[in-house]
C-alpha cells in the first residue's frame, strides 16, 4: 500500500480533542472517508498541529499584525486598500467584498474564512513554528510517507518540514491544496529557507510535487504563480470543488482529480 501523510491546514482545533493523538484520529477518519473507494489504496496518516495554534483571545477582530497580513494578501489580488482609512471592521470587509467579487463567493464566506486564516497564520510565523514543524517532521520520520498531502496552512509547515529532513527522508510525491506559498509578503517572504532572488526550491528530497486549488480559492494566491516561483512544481488545471466554501480540504479530497492526483506517484 501507498504510505501517505496528511498535513491539515486552518479551522482545525476542536474541543473534543484531549491530545494531538486523538486529533490525528480523528482528522484521519475524516480524510479517508472524503478519498472514498481512493482510500482502498492507501496506508493514511495525518500529522495534526492545530492545538499549537489555537489562540488565547476569544474576539473574532483582527489584530494590527492579522491585519497587516490581510493587506498583503489584498494586494495580491490586486486591490489596493489604501483609499480606505483605517483597518477597523468596514475596512476588512470592504476588503473581503472586493475579494467576493473577483472570486464569485458570499462576502461573508471570505471574511469569515479571513478571520480564521490569518491569526493561525501570525502564531505560526511569530511563535508557533519550531514546534509544530516538530510535531509535523516526527510524524514524517515515523510515518516515513511515499506521499505527502498538505492542505493551506499546512502547505506552508510541509515544504519547511521536509526542506528540513534533506538526507533523512525521501518522498515520491508532494501534493498540495489551496496552498498560501506564494504568497507576497505575507507567506513567501517568510519561508524558510528563504526565497532565493525571488525564487522557492522545490525540497530536495521530492520527487514530484503536483499543486492544485479551486479556480475560487481566495487563500490560494496569487493564481498560476506558485508553479512559476517554485520551479519544478507541476501545476493542475484550476478546479471547482465546491461553491460555497472553495477551500475546504475535504471537497478537495472527493474532487476526482485530487483522488488521481494522490494515488498516482
Amino acid at each position: 500500500m501507498t504510505r501517505v501523510l496528511g498535513v491539515h491546514g486552518v479551522r482545525n482545533y476542536k474541543a473534543v480533542d484531549v491530545s494531538p493523538h486523538h486529533g490525528s484520529s480523528r482528522l484521519r477518519a475524516d480524510w479517508l472517508a472524503a478519498l472514498g473507494e481512493a482510500a482502498s489504496s492507501l496506508d493514511l496518516e495525518t500529522a495534526y498541529y492545530a492545538d499549537l495554534l489555537r489562540g488565547e483571545k476569544q474576539s473574532t477582530e483582527l489584530d494590527d499584525d492579522e491585519l497587516a497580513l490581510v493587506e498583503q494578501w489584498a494586494r495580491a489580488w490586486g486591490i489596493a486598500p489604501d483609499g480606505v482609512q483605517g483597518r477597523a471592521t468596514g475596512w476588512l470587509r470592504w476588503v473581503c467584498g472586493q475579494v467576493a467579487e473577483r472570486t464569485r463567493q458570499k462576502p461573508a464566506v471570505v471574511e469569515k474564512t479571513v478571520k480564521q486564516f490569518f491569526p493561525e497564520v501570525t502564531r505560526y510565523f511569530a511563535t508557533g513554528r519550531p514546534a509544530v514543524r516538530e510535531r509535523v517532521r516526527a510524524h514524517l520520520l515515523r510515518h516515513r510517507p511515499d506521499v505527502v498531502v498538505a492542505h493551506s496552512l499546512g502547505s506552508v509547515v510541509a515544504y519547511e518540514a521536509l526542506h528540513e529532513l534533506d538526507g533523512e527522508l525521501d518522498v515520491d510525491l508532494l501534493v498540495t491544496l489551496g496552498s498560501p506559498l506564494a504568497l507576497p509578503n505575507a507567506v513567501f517572504h517568510r519561508l524558510d529557507p528563504e526565497p532565493l532572488q525571488g525564487l522557492g526550491t522545490k525540497p530536495p528530497n521530492v520527487r514530484r510535487w503536483v499543486n492544485i486549488a479551486d479556480i475560487g480559492d481566495f487563500v490560494a494566491v496569487p493564481k498560476g504563480e506558485l508553479a512559476r516561483i517554485f520551479p519544478g512544481v507541476e501545476e493542475l488545471p484550476e478546479i471547482s470543488i465546491a461553491p460555497l466554501w472553495p477551500h475546504s480540504v475535504l471537497d478537495y479530497l472527493r474532487h476526482p482529480s485530487v483522488a488521481k492526483a494522490v494515488t498516482t506517484r
